[in-house]
């Protein structure tokens, strides 16, 4: 029998129990659909004690999931490095990069919003930032701080969020945050950035674009990030090395202005495929 690691009946009852309560059965199945509920947990229940690059090694492997690196020699050979790349898919894209770099460095870290320590296997991999409560918010920002004085190679999202589509029909990030060039200047970190060629679909920018024209605060569209790693079954992506920035050059104007010169740099090694 598998396991569930992934309850939504669970998750409502604990969450919500009014609501649960007048939900149609058909709703809640469909949210169990597009969370993919019964495929993640046959997942999970043959991984859970794994740990790890094993674990996302045998996750893209049961997705089916190939990659290129483009400028594989630009990878730093050893030193401090924070690599930072756009947030094209929010969540297989953080995953591909992870193995990239544990196979090339032997381990590595993303920092990560802290409800996915939750997947436990996972744990080592992260580092998980509080936005909530300012005790909370202390030890996360002295964890960060642990980390980047380490020599292990991090990985930053500095969009926090994952690509949206804008009135132009452009998929981008919003606009990056200035703590990736903070943290890397305070810890003598140099810079690497990378660009993830990859796209959710049609429907995930259309719900997003419209959740936001009609004013609802709630990121719905959230709840499809599963059923978009999904889609990307047997997917071949591509990920463009940029050259590394040293943390020398990192003082040469405003953080914020920094985060933003380095973000146009990774979108200009799109225009290299």
């Amino acid at each position: 029998m598998t396991d569930k690691y992934i309850d939504i009946d669970a998750v409502l009852e604990a969450k919500a129990p009014s609501l649960k309560k007048k939900l149609p059965g058909f709703v809640v199945s469909y949210l169990k659909r597009i969370v993919h509920e019964d495929e993640l947990n046959v997942f999970l229940s043959k991984n859970w004690n794994e740990e790890g690059i094993t674990f996302i090694g045998n996750f893209l492997a049961e997705l089916g999931i190939s990659y290129d690196i483009d400028g594989a020699d630009k990878l730093p050979e050893s030193g401090r490095n924070t690599f930072v790349c756009n947030h094209a898919l929010g969540g297989l894209d953080g995953i591909i990069l992870l193995k990239m770099l544990c196979d090339k460095y032997g381990e590595a870290k993303v920092v990560v919003n802290d409800i996915l320590m939750y997947i436990s296997p996972m744990k080592s991999l992260f580092i998980p930032v509080n936005v909530v409560g300012d005790k909370q918010n202390k030890e996360s920002v002295s964890l960060i701080d642990e980390c980047m004085e380490s020599e292990i190679p991090i990985l930053y999202f500095p969009s926090g969020k994952v690509s949206r589509r804008d009135k132009d029909g452009n998929i981008a990030d919003l606009q990056w945050k200035k703590n990736f060039v903070t943290k890397s200047i305070e810890h003598r970190r140099n810079v690497v950035p990378m660009f993830f060629d990859g796209r959710n679909s049609n429907f995930f920018y259309n719900l997003a674009y419209w959740r936001t024209k009609f004013g609802i605060r709630q990121n719905i569209e959230m709840l499809y990030l599963a059923d978009e790693m999904y889609k990307n079954k047997f997917a071949h992506f591509n990920i463009v090395i940029g050259d590394t920035i040293g943390c020398d050059s990192l003082r040469d104007m405003p953080a914020i202005e920094k985060a933003r010169v380095i973000r146009e740099k990774c979108y200009n090694l799109s225009k290299k495929n």
